[in-house]
């Protein structure tokens, strides 16, 4: 006898609880049940808005993690629209207490869940419902719900300490100052002080001292202004002027020789030039299809978003080379560079609807 589908649940989330959307995730599929996230599960080169309707269509139901932020957001407001459209049933999984504001017409008739309390229990009757929903048979009574006895249970417990600790408080981005700009900063404190000294001694050093005092920071910390990569991908400073939205994805670097000692390369160039790639994590995505991929994909989604923020330019400019410096560098290996480009696509992309929206309500005012 063929097995039954495992029930799908789209779930619609602001981009702060991408990480609790995660830990839902996880304790959810032991109850056999799986979980379309954006914009993790949107397909290479697939549009986002086409992906969205497509995961909603195909879904059981959809899962809302409710809470202040997800309640004032336009993007998830059009994708419960969408799952009215397409009569799909709504479940709110309630992170805060609040009560609906710009929501309340959507979740009017909808049965809530709370996460406040008995968290187990709540993802127990998600389970349930979206077994419901998929028309799967419902487990018989006294069986158990969660496969693997207390070893499960006990997992599932720790998710749900893990998500309540992520529910309360999102982690504040981090707000340090790159190493590069103080290595910078310090070399040009150097170079200043000596050509102080020099100018008090007449100019009797040698030349050649003052060549290699100046020239050697030059060369080794700032490579040609031609091919400076744009915000977010390449090694521009975070003071550095705002970049031209055609300048943000760069010419792909021409292929090299094939030489054993060279560097592993992907098929699918990045927006910037690998010869010149410096970081780790720059090194990481030259060497990787699926990081190089979403590079250039963060490109296009930061390109559409700097179009039209006009008044914000210089703002999302510094952003970006700090979101670089301070989040994807600090990455230890591909999976955390790729889930922290992805994270940022999706807020990329949610800006820049919101900034349409509003344009759409006041044309006259300038974002």
């Amino acid at each position: 006898m063929e097995e039954a589908k495992r029930p799908q649940l789209f779930v619609s989330h602001h981009s702060s609880k991408y990480e609790v959307a995660l830990h839902v995730e996880r304790a959810l599929s032991r109850h056999g049940v799986d979980c379309w996230i954006a914009p993790r599960d949107v397909g290479p080169g697939e549009a986002f808005d086409t992906a969205i309707m497509k995961a909603i269509r195909d879904s059981s139901g959809v899962l809302l993690l409710f809470c202040s932020q997800s309640d004032k957001s336009p993007h998830v407001k059009r994708e419960l629209i969408l799952a009215d459209s397409a009569h799909k049933a709504i479940i709110p999984l309630r992170l805060e207490e609040i009560v609906p504001d710009d929501l309340a017409y959507h979740l009017a008739s909808a049965q809530w869940i709370d996460w406040l309390e008995k968290r187990d229990d709540s993802i127990a009757r998600i389970a349930v419902k979206a077994q419901q929903l998929a028309g799967v048979p419902p487990v018989r009574e006294g069986a158990p719900v969660i496969p693997g006895g207390a070893s499960a249970v006990a997992a599932d417990n720790l998710h749900a300490a893990i998500l309540s600790q992520a529910a309360e408080t999102p982690p504040p981005p981090p707000a340090s100052v790159p190493v590069r700009t103080l290595v910078m900063a310090g070399l040009g404190v150097a170079v200043a002080v000596l050509a102080a000294m020099l100018f008090l001694r007449g100019g009797e050093a040698p030349k050649t001292e003052v060549a290699a005092s100046t020239e050697a920071p030059a060369a080794a910390m700032s490579p040609p202004a031609a091919a400076t990569p744009a915000p977010g991908t390449g090694d521009t400073p975070v003071s550095s002027p705002v970049a031209a939205p055609s300048q943000y994805a760069a010419a792909p670097a021409t292929p090299q020789a094939a030489d054993a000692s060279a560097p592993v390369r992907s098929r699918i160039p990045p927006t910037f030039n690998c010869n010149r790639a410096i970081t780790n994590s720059e090194r990481r995505i030259c060497a990787s299809d699926e990081l190089a991929a979403l590079d250039r994909e963060m490109a296009e989604a930061y390109r559409a978003l700097n179009q039209i923020a006009i008044n914000r330019r210089a703002l999302l400019t510094a952003e970006q080379s700090a979101w670089r410096v301070s989040v994807r560098d600090a990455c230890p290996d591909d999976a955390c560079v790729a889930r922290v480009m992805r994270q940022r696509i999706a807020v990329l992309v949610e800006r820049r609807l919101d900034i349409a929206e509003k344009r759409a309500e006041s044309p006259a005012t300038a974002y």
